[in-house]
Formats: C-alpha cells, structure tokens, sequence
C-alpha cells in the first residue's frame, strides 16, 4: 500500500493541479522590480553561486578519490561515494540553466551524458576497464576521447557498478580512472564559473542587454531565456529522468534505465532539480513583473512544486523501486505530472503575464 503520509500528501498535490485553472486566490500588490533587476538577480543569486558550488563540490569529488587511491578501504570507498552524492545534488540544482557557457562546447554532455538510449557509455567504460586504457587515467588525455567517458554517469559506474568494491582493496587502475574522471569534471566546471564570472562575459549581456550583444540583445531576450528555465527543464525531468523508468504501469517500469539507479540517487538529484527550479523562482523574483491576476499562478505551481518534493520526501524506497510497485507508481508518476504542468503554467499563462512568446523550443536551450 502507499504510506499514509504519502496518500495525504498526493492528494492535496492533486488538489493543487487543480488550483492552477482557478488560481488560489487573491494577489500581493505588484513588485516594483524591473526587467532588468529581475535579469541581474538571476545571474548574481541564482546561476553564478550555483555553478561556483558545483565547481566547489567537483573539487571535493576529486579530493575524495586521492586518499582512496593511495589507501585503499571501505571508509575511504564510502566518503568517495558521499563526495559523488554531494556532486550529483549540485550539478542537478544547476543544470536547470540550459542556455549559455554549459551549452558550449559539448560541456553539458562532458558532464553528464544522459539520456544514452544506446549504451554507448556503458559500452566505452568497460571497454576502457577491460582493456586498461591508460589514456583514460589522466585528465589531459581523457579530454580527448569520448564525452561519454567524461562526466557524472562514468564516475558513478566507477563507484558504484560492477567491481567497484575492489576500490576498497586497491584496484589501482580504476582508482587513477575514477580520478582522472573527477579531474575532468571539474575542469568542465571552472571553465562555466570563469565564463559566468568574466566581466564583460555572458553575465554582463544577460544583466545589462544591448543591441550589439551576440545573445540577448534587449530585456525581452533575457527574460525569454529566464522563462526557458521554468518551460524546458520541467519538461526535460519529466520527459528525460521520469519518464524512461516509469513506462505506463508498474508492470512496464524499467528501474534500471533510471539517472543515477546504481547509486541509489535517482530520487535525490530529481528533488534538486525541483529545488533548483523553487530557488531560481525566488531569487530571480521573476514572477514579480506579471500582473497580480497572473502572479498567483506562479505561486501555485510553486505549492505543486513543494508538495512534489515532500512526495520524493515520504518515499522509503528508491524511485526507480517505487514504480514497480502497483501501490506506489501512482506517486511517482505523480512528480511527472507536476512537472509537466510547470511546463504548461509557464510557457502559457506566465509567458502571457510577461507579454512572451511560448514558441521557443523545449530540451534545446533556445
């Protein structure tokens, strides 16, 4: 049966889904924020910090790994994974901003390359443990290969797939692998973080737009791609994270093709991905340029969005586990729901509050 907390607490989210066609209720006073506070907010509250502690986190990845490495055991195996945890939440409440330096490159991929319908990761990171690929062990040399090799998913099959308990009793190569891996990642990172953080970069043409800019030529540009955050990324953890394990029933579920399904942290980079969406709402305060009657559909979906989480919250089971279960896939398709009416709120009624226009296209960072 699915937990009463659970039961409770699906019920008044349904309820919420509800309350987006009639709003609930009543409106603050409108902010006096302009487009260009709301656009300089964002950068200075939301995307700068966020991909500094991604950056930050990358580094404590890699700190993990070189004692490990150097003495091998079980404590040294379980701090190296709380390290990837604590990664895999940072990237996820960041990785909402698809627009910009993370799209360059192929650094989004280099980072996380998910979806892999073909298993071509999978296929490349045991063909490199297999044949002991030492061009794999070192960062400079990794960055020439594969973009598959690079990132979150080939770290965490490093730690938690096949054979990872032999980096507890010193397998050496998989070790160097892992941390050529984390080297990697991080590099990624701080190429982000020097992008955002140039001062007369990205930062200043989303703060400040002008004609003259490459990308965001006037406040209508910028507030589009603000939009885009709240449109796309609903849609791609809905259509990218949930949707792929969930199937149409419980009898249909597939767990392992699940982000994050060996590690256990399906569920919680999905939560981070909601609570980097609630965070960016806040701190861009973009919500406070739509007129009052519009302003409470925000609102709403920002209740649906929490009690989303507090779904996640309640569940004893790993997601991925939880749609196998008739009594508990409700719930997690659910979160999939939600998501998709964030979608749907924003890309209509606040994209209308705005005076946008919704027909950019979603998962591409237009």
């Amino acid at each position: 049966m699915i937990p009463k907390p659970i039961r409770i607490r699906l019920a008044s989210a349904l309820t919420a889904l509800t309350l987006l066609a009639t709003g609930p209720g009543p409106a603050a006073a409108a902010s006096e924020d302009t487009p260009r506070d709301v656009l300089s907010a964002a950068v200075e509250d939301f995307i700068q910090p966020g991909y500094r502690t991604f950056w930050n986190k990358a580094e404590a990845m890699g700190a993990a790994i070189t004692p490990l490495c150097k003495t091998p055991s079980a404590p040294g195996l379980e701090v190296a994974r709380e390290a990837f945890a604590e990664l895999v939440t940072a990237w996820s409440e960041i990785e909402i901003i698809r627009f910009g330096p993370v799209i360059e490159n192929n650094r989004m991929e280099r980072i996380l390359f998910f979806p892999d319908r073909r298993g071509i990761g999978l296929r490349q990171i045991q063909q490199v443990l297999a044949e002991k690929d030492e061009t794999a062990t070192t960062p400079e040399r990794l960055a020439d290969k594969s973009v598959a090799l690079q990132g979150l998913t080939t770290l965490e099959y490093l730690l938690y797939g096949t054979g990872a308990e032999d980096l507890a009793a010193g397998d050496e190569f998989r070790c160097k692998f892992a941390g050529s891996v984390a080297a990697r990642i991080y590099a990624t990172a701080g190429e982000i973080v020097e992008a955002w953080d140039d001062p007369d970069g990205i930062a200043a043409r989303l703060s400040d737009p002008e004609p003259g800019n490459p990308d965001f030529r006037d406040e209508r540009e910028g507030l589009q791609a603000l939009l885009g955050v709240f449109v796309n990324s609903s849609e791609l953890v809905a259509d990218t994270r949930l949707k792929p394990f969930l199937g149409k029933s419980a009898e249909t579920a597939k767990p392992k093709r699940a982000l994050f399904w060996r590690s256990g942290l399906t569920g919680a980079s999905i939560d981070a991905d909601m609570k980097g969406l609630e965070d960016f709402y806040e701190a861009s305060g973009m919500i406070s340029l739509v007129p009052n009657d519009i302003e409470r559909y925000g609102r709403s979906a920002m209740f649906e969005l929490g009690n989303a989480r507090r779904t996640i919250a309640a569940t004893d089971v790993p997601l991925p586990d939880a749609a196998t279960d008739a009594e508990t896939y409700e719930a997690v398709d659910y979160l999939r729901l939600v998501l998709l009416s964030i979608r749907d709120t924003f890309s209509g009624r606040i994209a209308g509050g705005l005076g946008l226009s919704a027909g950019f296209s979603s998962l591409d960072g237009d």
